[in-house]
């Protein structure tokens, strides 16, 4: 039993790594230029395996939204059942933005994949493994909002803190932020501003000209 939990671990740790790879060459060179032969050489396997893995640089970037998911879902339900959600759902995304092996550029790159590729779309869309990722996660997300499914409420919170992620790591990696601030105090600006409403005077900042 414990060698076919190392065997499984291994066989998850190289999936995992071929869909980083994926990710990060999309995030330098565009999507169209990543090839199953780069990356498999990079993480050290053969064409063949990656393609016993994933069907295509599409699957494997679809994997990878599935792991992120569940790992959204994961960090919200570590948050106290009394915290709002909005508090829980911004703490889960900036643990994952600045956790030690993340790239915001890379994060960045996925989300507008996500949007931009109609091929992503329509894995996103069939693939069952990460359907089953979602109903997860949306369940957790429901659960903290006291319904029983995405209302109105929990479908704003979540698409607002990921629009205000995107735009503050857009910033950060432009480098329009000062060089002294590290990104989860920026991250946090970004949140607290998106929190408490733009429909007034936008409040001085350490960050504006």
């Amino acid at each position: 039993m414990q060698q076919m939990g190392l065997r499984e671990s291994k066989k998850a740790a190289t999936r995992l790594a071929l869909a980083t790879a994926v990710l990060r060459h999309a995030a330098d060179r565009g999507l169209e230029s990543v090839s199953a032969d780069t990356v498999a050489a990079e993480v050290g396997v053969s064409t063949r395996t990656f393609h016993n893995y994933f069907s295509g640089k599409e699957d494997a970037l679809i994997y990878f939204v599935g792991v992120m998911l569940e790992r959204l879902a994961e960090l919200i339900e570590s948050r106290p059942a009394t915290e709002v959600l909005w508090d829980s759902v911004e703490y889960a995304l900036t643990e994952i933005a600045c956790s030690p092996d993340a790239e915001p550029g890379q994060f960045m790159t996925l989300i507008r994949l996500l949007v931009s590729e109609p091929a992503l779309a329509d894995h996103h869309t069939h693939d069952g493994v990460v359907s089953e990722q979602k109903a997860r996660f949306e369940g957790v997300i429901s659960a903290r909002g006291q319904q029983t499914e995405l209302g109105l409420i929990e479908r704003l919170v979540f698409t607002n803190a990921v629009g205000t992620m995107r735009v503050a790591l857009e910033m950060w990696t432009e480098g329009l932020v000062p060089a002294e601030t590290d990104l989860r105090t920026f991250l946090g600006e970004a949140f607290r501003l998106t929190k408490s409403g733009l429909a007034g005077p936008v409040p001085a900042t350490p960050h504006q000209t």
